[in-house]
């Protein structure tokens, strides 16, 4: 795989400033190597500065995404997920291709605990949740046989609905805003019965 071309891919995700929070993608870059792609990354709040202008656009620029596809492949085979801060810094990845095994995520790459309230996209929306369980860990010596990228996930309980969402690990986030103690109390009932369930 490491011989094969890659075609990178990088894109923001886009917040609306209202109370709504609703999130899109905005237009995708495309490059020949990821080096070229994290030259643009680090330089993207100077390269798009109207982006970063709320006051204009009602929306902020939540995150860089940096994805990495096989050429020449007659399916969409992705590689490779990274996932930036507004500001270009890198906060997490998922580095196992579509289909290759997954045998965990390294501990120090879990940035959430059970009981985390987190930011999620899903859909059209930004949503808080809370964490009811995290990836496997990747364990010296076991390889856990049958689980591919799409297993590298935490189990989240989102508001307001409460139901249980699988959201990919990088694209798990700390809450950019805060939390009504209501919804926090809501959430932290659902993961108790959750817990009893489970």
């Amino acid at each position: 795989m490491k011989n094969e071309q890659a075609l990178y891919l990088v894109y923001s995700l886009n917040v609306t400033t209202d109370q709504y929070a609703a999130i899109k993608p905005g237009k995708p870059l495309f490059f020949s190597s990821k080096r070229k792609a994290e030259e643009v990354i680090s330089r993207y709040k100077d390269l798009y500065a109207f982006l970063y202008d709320e006051a204009s656009q009602g929306e902020k620029v939540y995150c860089l995404i940096l994805e990495t596809y096989a050429l020449d492949s007659p399916f969409r085979y992705q590689l490779a997920t990274r996932v930036y801060t507004a500001d270009g810094r890198l906060v997490n990845d998922c580095l196992v291709p579509d289909d290759a095994p997954f045998y965990g995520r390294p501990i120090g790459s879990i940035q959430h605990q059970v009981g985390d309230l987190v930011e999620v996209p899903c859909g059209d929306r930004l949503l808080i949740g809370i964490v009811a369980s995290q990836p496997i860990c990747l364990c010296e010596g076991e390889k856990p046989y049958g689980l591919t990228a799409s297993d590298d996930c935490y189990t989240i309980i989102q508001h307001p609905d409460m139901e249980i969402n699988y959201a990919h690990a990088p694209l798990v986030f700390k809450p950019s805003r805060s939390v009504e103690p209501a919804v926090c109390e809501a959430l932290q009932t659902a993961l108790k019965a959750y817990a009893v369930a489970d």
